[in-house]
């Protein structure tokens, strides 16, 4: 029987692998977050342990992204793929060994966890760049989806079964769990083969190869705006999950309230990478940019509140709109810029949103202190919905487009690409229908 299109990568055996390896990898770190907490706590840690352990792992992550972007970009990625999912296996098992013993002190939490939090920050620009190494740029779409998929059900199983893992045995199985699953993916990468190498720029001081990665992206300040105003989406929705549970907690609904909402969001992160499989918009950042006002919803009706299953509704439809348009602008990234330059894009990407969604936990109960919770939520509503409504207007965002072929590019571009004589270089931004360009969870 054949193979739907919408799972056409997993033809691919090098996808397959590492798809397969991410998969696993993802199950077991979806346990770290419900474990690690209770981990520190039953080792006679406190809750400000908790938040300074969190901390470093977040700071550890922001601040080795520009390096692993230009790394994954002058190595192998295959390499840094397994590189990291060798250097995690290590820092969990190691954890894990020091739960088991007792011997487990807050700062070995730090240590180990913000090493593992650094390695992956050259894990997630690799594991991005690489796609294009491996599907054809009709699939990559689909590709992108798939990993997102996996991704969102981890995280609606992870947390369920590290709850379970707690009741019944030590922390330290969950986190033991979560090294083999970094060993396995590591097994798996290796055997992957890629279906081409992509060009490698030549290789300059670090911070020069960090400047023209970024520059890229200067060079189309519409993108660069784009990216910023994904930015200030992600600030603003945190105000959501911080004054959420204040809100339900006064006469809403309480823990159980909150909790319907979280669940009914995770489904709808699962019905959004469903989406998008199938769904592939012919101006991705316009569609994309018009669908960050859905994002008003949770927020505006949080303000009176809404009854409960208003807002459950709401961040449904919110989480699959942001799952779906994620993956469009992951492909859309990728085929926009040179493969040789990629990882660095990706990795301003992800630092971007790194630091925009902590700041919006941080301002989130200040402001709400001062202007007021009513307030607070509208105006953290009307911050969603405006940049990206007004960022189409910008003739760079209309211009970018899906062509007949599946590929995406800069309308005009590519018709200028074609005509230009065959001794002169096409611009490197330009997508070629042979050769996709490319730019992330």
């Amino acid at each position: 029987m054949p193979m739907p299109k919408s799972l056409s990568p997993l033809r691919e055996r090098p996808y397959r692998l590492l798809w397969t390896a991410r998969s696993i990898s993802a199950m077991g770190n979806a346990l770290i977050p419900v474990t690690i907490v209770f981990a520190i706590l039953r080792s006679g840690g406190s809750a400000l342990n908790v938040g300074e352990v969190l901390t470093c792992e977040a700071v550890g992550q922001v601040v080795m992204l520009p390096v692993g972007g230009v790394w994954a970009d002058r190595l192998s990625r295959k390499l840094v793929l397994m590189a990291t999912d060798a250097i995690q296996a290590v820092c969990y098992g190691l954890l894990a060994v020091l739960i088991f013993l007792h011997q487990a002190a807050v700062w070995q939490f730090a240590v180990t966890y913000t090493i593992a939090g650094m390695a992956f920050a050259f894990f997630t620009p690799a594991a991005r760049a690489v796609l294009p190494e491996l599907v054809g740029a009709e699939h990559l779409q689909p590709a992108n989806a798939l990993l997102g998929l996996t991704d969102s059900t981890t995280k609606v199983l992870g947390p369920a079964l590290a709850a379970l893992l707690l009741a019944i045995s030590s922390p330290g199985t969950a986190i033991l769990i979560d090294s083999i699953s970094f060993l396995l993916s590591f097994a798996l990468i290796s055997r992957m083969h890629l279906r081409r190498q992509a060009q490698r720029s030549e290789k300059q001081h670090f911070f020069a190869d960090l400047r023209d990665g970024w520059s890229v992206v200067a060079q189309r300040r519409w993108y660069l705006a784009n990216l910023l105003c994904w930015g200030v989406w992600n600030f603003a929705i945190a105000f959501f999950f911080v004054l959420g549970p204040v809100v339900m907690q006064h006469g809403h609904g309480g823990a159980g309230a909150w909790s319907v909402i979280m669940v009914t969001g995770s489904v709808g992160s699962i019905v959004g990478g469903l989406a998008a499989l199938h769904y592939r918009p012919r101006r991705p950042l316009v569609t994309a940019n018009a669908a960050a006002l859905i994002g008003i919803g949770p927020l505006a009706l949080l303000a009176p509140p809404a009854p409960v299953f208003a807002i459950a509704l709401s961040v449904a439809v919110t989480f699959t709109m942001t799952a779906l348009v994620g993956e469009v602008l992951a492909t859309t990234q990728q085929q926009l810029f040179p493969e040789e330059m990629l990882a660095r894009v990706s990795s301003l990407d992800w630092m971007i949103s790194l630091i925009a969604m902590p700041a919006g936990y941080a301002a989130a109960a200040p402001a709400a202190q001062f202007l007021g919770m009513r307030t607070t939520l509208l105006a953290a509503a009307a911050l969603i919905g405006t940049p990206c409504l007004l960022l189409n207007l910008l003739p760079g965002v209309r211009s970018v487009q899906r062509f007949p072929d599946g590929t995406i590019g800069i309308a005009g571009e590519r018709d200028t690409a074609a005509t230009l004589p065959e001794a002169t270089p096409v611009p490197s931004l330009t997508v070629s229908t042979e050769t996709p360009g490319s730019s992330g969870q």
